[in-house]
């Protein structure tokens, strides 16, 4: 997904160039938020019924596999400040305060799957 129709150029120069796509996203993460719309729409298209129905089987893990692809695209755009520091916090919260595995457990029950989602 990430990079689907990419053109080469940066955010930055986009946003600079004043280029339609950079208007289009209101100047942030242009590339990655253009990748997200043309893939998504791609798997939404009735030949990928069957893809979809494997990979979600309800509304609801749609909605969460949807969350999980647009969190793991966005955090490509690394010149982006308030995603890094929505990232770092992420991070601290996954892994900051717990001293042991255990700990963690308590705390989050799920740890290692929500670390494995919850940094990107």
């Amino acid at each position: 997904i990430h990079d689907v129709d990419h053109c080469g150029v940066p955010n930055a120069q986009l946003i600079k160039e004043g280029t339609r796509i950079a208007s289009v996203y209101n100047n942030r993460s242009v590339a990655e938020q253009n990748s997200l719309v043309l893939a998504w729409d791609l798997l939404m298209l009735d030949e990928y019924d069957e893809l979809r129905s494997i990979i979600c089987e309800t509304g609801a893990e749609l909605t969460r596999f949807r969350q999980l692809v647009v969190n793991a695209v966005m955090a490509t755009d690394i010149a982006d400040k308030d995603l890094k520091a929505l990232r770092n916090a992420r991070w601290d919260k996954a892994f900051k305060g717990a001293t042991s595995l255990a700990e963690e457990e308590s705390r989050f029950g799920d740890s290692v799957n929500r670390k494995a989602t919850i940094v990107i």
